[in-house]
């Protein structure tokens, strides 16, 4: 009860982020955070707004410590969005830096002109 009391004045972007990364939090707080949402009663698409953005934090995150060469890529699971609404929050990520590392990387015409 006292959790839920200090998640009333929380966004719903953290119950929302609770509740997906449950592993990180006491089962108390994902309880709570379910029980706040649920009062709350957030229409659809704020629902989905907030749990696209918890997921990108997700996905950022997980590129962020992902190697190419250890790591067999996974998508992580969303109790808010359907597997082809997170595989579109992926290519978004994804698009994003690979547009930052297209960035750095040299344009191999101005080399072979300059030979």
């Amino acid at each position: 009860m006292e959790l839920e009391l200090q998640y009333h004045s929380r966004p719903t972007v953290f119950l929302i982020r609770v509740i997906e990364q449950s592993e990180d939090f006491r089962p108390e707080a994902v309880v709570a955070a379910k029980q706040v949402l649920r009062q709350r009663n957030p229409s659809h698409g704020d629902l989905l707004k907030a749990a696209r953005e918890v997921m990108t934090e997700r996905i950022n995150t997980y590129l962020d410590g992902f190697s190419v060469v250890n790591d067999a890529l996974v998508l992580p699971q969303s109790h808010f969005l359907n597997e082809e609404e997170v595989k579109l929050v992926f290519r978004a990520c994804f698009s994003a830096r690979k547009g930052e590392f297209d960035d750095m990387i040299p344009e191999a015409w101005k080399y072979v002109l300059g030979a």
